[in-house]
């Protein structure tokens, strides 16, 4: 359901994903010089600091919908804030996901 790459802004964009990103800090990133979205695989435990965990494919997708509104909120108005980006991400995850189609 993540895409490995989409035009927005009338550029294409790829998505990438990576073991981790800033040493587990981070679930996702973007980049508009490269025109990138990167996706972590791991990050660090919440239940443990010296441990890194596998990224549940919710959290995947969660990440990508965060940082496209990240790219969209850019794009429209010059600045990006994660209250947006996470509100924007939890609507288009559960809308992605719960979805149906007209037959």
């Amino acid at each position: 359901m993540i895409p490995k790459s989409f035009n927005l802004g009338g550029r294409k964009w790829t998505v990438v994903y990576e073991d981790t990103i800033e040493k587990g800090r981070v679930f996702g990133q973007w980049n508009d010089e490269k025109a990138e979205v990167r996706l972590a695989k791991r990050v660090i435990s919440s239940y443990n600091e010296d441990e890194l965990t596998e990224c549940t494919e919710y959290q995947l997708l969660s990440s990508f919908w965060h940082e496209y509104g990240h790219i969209l909120q850019y794009y429209s108005t010059g600045h990006t804030d994660d209250v947006f980006a996470q509100t924007f991400a939890t609507f288009m995850t559960e809308f992605n996901l719960t979805k149906e189609y007209i037959q």
